[in-house]
């Protein structure tokens, strides 16, 4: 259990951590970025004021036409007229206009453009000459992209080494600040578990001895006397159930609870069942079965009868008039179990707990018991590999669900 406390812990923070640090790589990408693209952008733009006038001048001179190349160059620009025809240009990237013109439409374009041309990566800048054309401006940020991928990729790897060295740290730490825990749990199972196996024997004979007394002593006793003793029996039979509920969930904590798993015919089981409960159910109460013959099920015989004596021994107790169901059906492979009762149902805040052990709600406490019963339901049902679930609304009764995959067996 502890083992699975650390694991669940570790991969919490550790998951916790890679996303925070993630997110903050994608931050931090998109900030790079965003500021050397604003500090590229008022490069080509101081560019353009500067050379302005040199560009109106370009447009006016009828013989001053074409396309200069100059790999030495840091902005190139393409000077286009008031029809949108190409006028003259240089550039730092031969075939770059040519591969711009198949793959663009740059009358149409924003005033701000990032180019992927294979491996390399242009930004352009669109600037109005008024009506006598248009200005393409661009530089060429392949060195610049790649520095922010390398980055981002040297933070992504050296997230997820630290991330690994953190979840092994967290592993440790999470070990050593569950061990006063584990100390204390450990402890308490034992003394739980001792006094369990210490308090059989006296109860038993304190049982017997109660029962040897009111057989002997009957006719000797005055009304009061035998109201005493019924009461301490009474007593007594609920200590030694208690005993038991203690003992069987101290096995449990310890792995040391076996299922005898064989093929039992489940119907068969539980029309058996309906049949003792209907004999001694309340006349004020009916008792109903939708039992579906012929299913079977690899289990624990005797775990699933007390299973099913928990479930209908809850149902009638909160029930003072009204209707108990019990129901057994198969389909695609799971086989279904509900207890329905229409009884004072459970709160909404109590439902999350109502399988802890000791927990009772309100309507519990009224009605006796140790809270024992469904806690030793969850592990029956855990222990056969299948769930359990209720849902319930404060005095409207409750439904609680069975499900078995046919198949598997004891975890």
């Amino acid at each position: 259990m502890f083992k699975k406390v650390k694991t669940r812990l570790t991969l919490l923070y550790t998951i916790s951590l890679v996303l925070l640090l993630c997110s903050f790589i994608g931050v931090l990408y998109f900030l790079i970025s965003y500021e050397i693209k604003v500090k590229e952008m008022v490069e080509l733009n101081d560019y353009f004021i500067k050379e302005q006038h040199d560009f109106y001048e370009d447009l006016a001179e009828k013989d001053h036409h074409g396309m200069k190349y100059d790999p030495e160059r840091k902005i190139f620009y393409y000077l286009f007229d008031g029809s949108g025809a190409f006028v003259y240009g240089k550039e730092s990237n031969k075939g770059l206009f040519d591969w711009i013109e198949r793959n663009l439409d740059i009358k149409s374009s924003s005033n701000s453009i990032k180019v992927d041309k294979g491996s390399q990566h242009f930004l352009l800048m669109k600037q109005e000459l008024g009506h006598n054309g248009y200005v393409l401006l661009g530089m060429e940020i392949t060195a610049e992209k790649h520095l922010i991928e390398k980055i981002t990729w040297i933070l992504l790897v050296l997230t997820i080494v630290f991330s690994l060295i953190f979840a092994l740290l967290g592993y440790y730490f999470a070990g050593q600040a569950i061990k006063p825990i584990k100390l204390a749990f450990d402890k308490q199972e034992k003394f739980v578990s001792d006094a369990s196996h210490e308090l059989r024997t006296p109860l038993s004979i304190f049982y017997s001895s109660v029962d040897l007394l009111m057989q002997e002593e009957k006719e000797r006793l005055s009304p009061i006397g035998r109201e005493v003793l019924g009461d301490v029996k009474q007593e007594a039979v609920l200590m030694n159930k208690l005993v038991q509920d203690l003992l069987v969930l101290a096995r449990s904590d310890k792995n040391q609870l076996t299922y005898e798993l064989k093929d039992i015919d489940l119907s068969l089981l539980f029309i058996a069942i309906y049949r003792r409960f209907f004999r001694n159910k309340p006349i004020e109460i009916e008792f109903e079965q939708n039992i579906q013959p012929g299913i079977t099920f690899n289990c624990d015989e005797v775990r699933i009868q007390q299973l099913m004596y928990i479930l209908l021994d809850n149902a009638f107790r909160f029930t003072q008039t009204g209707k108990v169901t019990l129901g057994l059906t198969a389909e695609n492979e799971e086989i279904h179990i509900a207890v329905r009762d229409s009884g004072s149902g459970i709160a909404a805040e109590d439902l999350p707990f109502i399988f802890d052990r000791f927990y009772r709600a309100d309507p519990m406490r009224e009605k006796g018991g140790a809270g024992l019963g469904l806690s030793i339901a969850k592990m029956i049902v855990d222990g056969h590999g299948g769930k359990i679930v209720v849902s319930s609304k404060k005095g409207a009764g409750s439904i609680f669900t069975v499900v078995f995959t046919q198949g598997k067996g004891s975890l």
